[in-house]
C-alpha cells in the first residue's frame, strides 16, 4: 500500500524527451554523436553571453532578482513596450503552465491544432480542463477549423508559428481572422519559439497587436536561436492585466541569475542572431535540394528543423542513423508517423548527415 496520486494524473500525456548524447555513445560504443532531435542551436550562444557567464559565476551564492527587472527592461526596450507587459518563465513551458493554472478550471477547454506542442495539453489537463484538437490541413494549422471548435467552454486557443513539428507558419490574415472572430473572454496564445528563424517577408509584428487586444499573449524564448536552452529562460508578452494575473501564481526566483544575465547579453547581439538565421536558411535550402534530387519527401519548413518522410521505415532509418551517431526525433513521438524530425546543425555536420541519410534511405526504401 502507498499514498495514492490524483486519478487524473494517470490520464496525462507523456512528454517523450530526445535521447542524450551520452546515452547514445554508451549504447552504440561510438565517440562522435550529433544531437539533431531537440531543435537546439548547435552553434551555441554568442561570445558576449559566454563572457557574461564566466564573469558572473561567482555570484551564484546570491538569490536572483525575483522580478527579473533588468532582463524585462531589455526586452521592453527591444520591442518598444513596457516591462509591465512582460513575464519571465523557466522556459516558455512554465509560462504555458502558468496560463493554464490561471484560466483553466474543471469543465473548461483549450483548442489547438493536432499535433502541436504537448505542453499545451498537459498543462490544461493538469488543471481539470479538456483539449479540443483540430487536425492539420496540408501540415498547416487550420485556423478556420480551430475557430469553429471554440465554444462557450473555451478559455484558451493555442497557436504556434512556426508550428512544431511541421515547421509551417500562419499568415497575418489568418492571425487577424482568429483575433477578430474569437470572443474577448477567450485568451489567444501565439507561441513564437522559432520566430527569429523567419525571413523578413514571412514575419509580421504580433507584439504590436497586444496593445489593442487584451486577450492576446505572445510567447518567445531564448532557448532556440539564442542558444540558451540549458539555462531555461523564456518570456510572455500580454496586457498589463494578464501579466499581473500570471504574476499572482508565478513562483519567486523562477529565473536563475545567470539566465537573466545571459539573456540580457543575448538580446543585444542582433548581428549574431541574423548570422544564425541566414546560416540556418542556407541549410534548409541545402536539405531541400538534396532531398528533392534523391526523391525523398519532406515538408517545407520555416524553422530550424524539417520533417522528412520515411515511407514506413521510421524504425529502421532511426536505428541506422543512431549507429552513425545521429540522434533524430521519430515522428511517432510527435504525432507525425511516417516522418522523422531533424534539426539543422553546422554545415559540416549537415553534410555528413545528408550523406548518411541518403545511403540509409537507398538501403531501406529504394532498394
Amino acid at each position: 500500500m502507498k499514498p495514492q496520486i490524483k486519478k487524473w494524473l494517470n490520464e496525462l500525456p507523456e512528454y517523450v524527451a530526445g535521447r542524450t548524447i551520452e546515452e547514445i555513445k554508451a549504447a552504440y560504443n561510438i565517440s562522435n554523436v550529433y544531437k539533431l532531435a531537440s531543435n537546439e542551436n548547435l552553434f551555441g550562444p554568442c561570445e558576449a553571453v559566454k563572457k557574461i557567464l564566466s564573469e558572473n559565476i561567482g555570484t551564484v551564492n546570491y538569490y536572483p532578482d525575483s522580478d527579473a527587472r533588468e532582463v524585462r527592461q531589455k526586452i521592453a526596450d527591444h520591442y518598444k513596450i513596457r516591462p509591465e507587459n512582460i513575464i519571465m518563465g523557466n522556459g516558455t513551458d512554465q509560462i504555458i503552465e502558468m496560463i493554464c493554472d490561471c484560466f483553466i478550471d474543471e469543465g473548461d477547454n483549450v483548442v489547438t491544432a493536432d499535433p502541436n506542442f504537448l505542453i499545451y495539453e498537459k498543462s490544461a489537463r493538469k488543471c481539470g480542463g479538456t483539449i479540443v484538437k483540430v487536425p492539420l490541413q496540408d501540415f498547416k494549422q487550420d485556423i478556420k477549423g480551430i475557430m469553429k471548435k471554440v465554444n462557450e467552454n473555451t478559455k484558451i486557443v493555442f497557436i504556434a508559428s512556426p508550428h512544431n513539428p511541421s515547421g509551417t507558419i500562419i499568415t497575418k490574415n489568418e492571425f487577424e481572422y482568429l483575433l477578430d472572430k474569437v470572443k474577448q473572454d477567450v485568451l489567444v496564445v501565439m507561441d513564437e519559439a522559432y520566430c527569429e528563424y523567419l525571413d523578413d517577408a514571412e514575419k509580421f509584428d504580433t507584439i504590436s497587436y497586444v496593445s489593442e487586444r487584451p486577450n492576446l499573449a505572445v510567447l518567445r524564448t531564448f532557448s532556440k536561436i539564442y542558444g540558451l536552452a540549458g539555462l531555461r529562460i523564456g518570456y510572455g508578452i500580454s496586457s498589463a492585466d494578464i501579466i499581473a494575473d500570471l504574476n499572482r501564481i508565478r513562483m519567486p526566483f523562477n529565473i536563475s541569475s545567470l539566465a537573466q544575465k545571459a539573456a540580457c547579453a543575448a538580446i543585444d547581439d542582433c548581428e549574431y542572431i541574423l548570422k544564425i538565421r541566414d546560416t540556418v536558411k542556407a541549410e534548409r535550402e541545402k536539405f531541400a535540394e538534396a532531398l528533392k534530387k534523391e526523391g525523398i519527401g519532406f515538408i517545407k519548413s520555416c524553422a530550424n528543423f524539417m520533417l522528412i518522410s520515411t515511407e514506413g521505415k521510421t524504425r529502421e532509418i532511426v536505428e541506422e542513423l543512431l549507429k552513425k551517431g545521429f540522434i533524430v526525433r521519430p515522428g511517432e513521438n510527435l504525432g507525425m508517423p511516417g516522418y522523422i524530425r531533424v534539426s539543422f546543425a553546422t554545415p559540416e555536420i549537415d553534410d555528413l548527415f545528408l550523406k548518411n541519410l541518403i545511403k540509409i534511405y537507398r538501403t531501406f526504401v529504394k532498394k
